[in-house]
């Protein structure tokens, strides 16, 4: 219990960027903070350096850590790969309530004046709405810890704006109808195009910014 404690906050700490990358985590300090010893703070450290957030270097000290471009593009690839398959086994499965769900969601997503990080919550709640409906909580709960690293390095505000925003709703929509006439072919080739698309343009821009 403290141990799923300490990992949600100290990972809430690094994605709100409380630590710069020159600095040193003090495990002392994290443990007093949290009012907690230092045995929950080190497991919680460990699986954060497991799913890429922090790198723990003996006799050194704890930093966060910034991956580079190919590790991304790595991630990328194996979280399109995921989503189809998930994608895929949501067009047997979806209920007509998650398909409600879905609707709703797109309308929120196509309202006039939807702010960029509104917009960007809904876009992974109309995504997770698809996985949790494929019944398959290990490639779930697997590619969840995927997206979320990405969303941490990623900058992703122009990828929710001007013709890129336009295109993502052309492309929702034509996944919900989709899913909707229980078509899994076309359901993976809409998902595929839809992700390799983003996942292209992550890639960019982060290459850029890296650089």
């Amino acid at each position: 219990m403290k141990e799923e404690q300490a990992y949600k906050t100290i990972k809430n700490m690094i994605v709100q960027g409380k630590f710069s990358m020159q600095e040193s985590i003090s495990i002392n300090g994290l443990a007093e903070e949290m009012n907690m010893s230092r045995t929950p703070v080190h497991k919680a450290l460990a699986q954060l350096e497991r799913e890429g957030y922090i790198t723990i270097t003996p006799q050194v000290g704890v930093f966060v850590r910034r991956p580079e471009p190919k590790e991304i593009q790595d991630r990328l690839q194996l979280c399109v790969a995921i989503d189809v398959f998930l994608a895929e086994q949501a067009s047997r499965s979806i209920t007509e309530l998650q398909l409600e769900e879905l609707k709703k969601v797109l309308e929120a997503m196509e309202f006039p004046g939807v702010a960029a990080d509104d917009y960007e919550a809904l876009n992974v709640q109309f995504h997770t709405i698809i996985c949790k409906a494929a019944n398959n909580d290990f490639a779930f709960r697997t590619n969840k810890i995927n997206w979320d690293y990405l969303n941490y390095v990623n900058i992703s505000d122009e990828l929710f704006q001007g013709g890129n925003r336009e295109q993502s709703q052309a492309e929702h929509r034509m996944i919900y109808y989709a899913l909707k006439d229980r078509d899994t072919k076309l359901t993976e080739l809409l998902v595929r195009k839809h992700l390799l698309r983003v996942a292209q343009f992550i890639t960019e821009k982060y290459k850029h910014v890296n650089a």
